[in-house]
């Protein structure tokens, strides 16, 4: 097949790539290189520098191709509190056009990454797809109208889209540097620093955090899965098992200091974790990494 992966040289989209080559797919990279890292570029795939926000572009990319992974975004929900409207261009706008360009070329699916964070907060702290989205942030927000247009785009085009709603995606090589680094990158950076752990709050919140190959191993039963045409499909891609803030500075090690109260209360939720249920259904996927295991060995 030939593959469009947009962002693909960010923290999961170079891993995907990777992964699409070993399978034998040609891989087009689309990606405007404001967060990635050029290094993660993979040689034997073509290479586009351009934004998703700049149509024409998107088009090009797309012409010929089967399957559209976008994982291109202005991630992080602080930037967007502070950026609204340049997040939206990437994350709204950019979803729009890879929508747009793969119904013009007739691309056979289109796997969208959003974001668990379009849950807010919700009765109960394991998240089901079928909950109403109470989005607490503009980048939540942004990645619930991405879904919004998925779903209209697939009914109007009967074209085939998955959305994957990733909950704290984590593993090596994940950025640690920059205002919009997450936790454990941080975490493990401030301790080789010699820094305190920094905790936002009391640190009792709690997340769900999902390992990048497994990320990458739903987006590819996502493209290969049967489903029919003019089907828009939402999917948690995360794990039941909650752990708290608190849980990975202590494995991680060293002194900690809290920001008491929380800069951040007004838009992270206290408990999320994922049901994952019909992902199993669906399309088969199911976590494999253990955090426990996975993490002891980021730390060593």
């Amino acid at each position: 097949m030939r593959c469009v992966v947009t962002g693909g040289c960010g923290f999961i989209g170079s891993r995907l790539v990777e992964r699409l080559m070993q399978l034998g797919h040609s891989v087009v990279v689309l990606d405007d290189m404001s967060a990635g890292n050029a290094g993660e570029m993979n040689p034997s795939a073509e290479s586009v520098v351009g934004s998703v926000a700049d149509f024409d572009t998107v088009l090009a990319a797309a012409r010929s191709a089967d399957w559209i992974f976008h994982t291109a975004a202005w991630p992080r929900i602080e930037r967007s509190v502070a950026d609204p409207m340049g997040t939206h261009d990437v994350n709204v706008t950019g979803t729009l056009n890879v929508l747009c360009a793969a119904q013009q070329n007739g691309v056979r699916r289109v796997i969208n990454s959003s974001s668990s964070s379009v849950y807010g907060d919700q009765p109960t702290h394991l998240m089901r797809e079928d909950m109403t989205p109470s989005p607490k942030s503009p980048y939540a927000l942004q990645k619930l109208m991405g879904e919004q247009y998925a779903e209209l785009f697939a009914r109007l085009h009967q074209m085939t889209v998955v959305s994957l709603r990733y909950f704290n995606v984590y593993g090596p090589g994940q950025p640690s540097e920059g205002a919009y680094a997450l936790v454990i990158p941080r975490f493990l950076r401030m301790k080789t620093e010699g820094q305190p752990l920094t905790v936002y709050g009391d640190g009792t919140q709690t997340r769900s955090y999902t390992h990048v190959s497994d990320v990458v191993a739903a987006n590819i039963l996502a493209a290969t899965a049967p489903l029919a045409a003019g089907s828009h499909t939402v999917l948690n891609i995360g794990t039941d098992v909650e752990t708290s803030v608190n849980e990975i500075a202590a494995i991680i090690g060293g002194p900690i200091r809290h920001i008491v109260p929380n800069p951040r209360a007004d838009f992270e939720e206290a408990r999320k974790a994922a049901d994952y249920s019909r992902a199993r259904s669906v399309i088969g996927w199911k976590p494999r990494v253990s955090f426990a295991t996975a993490i002891g060995s980021l730390t060593v």
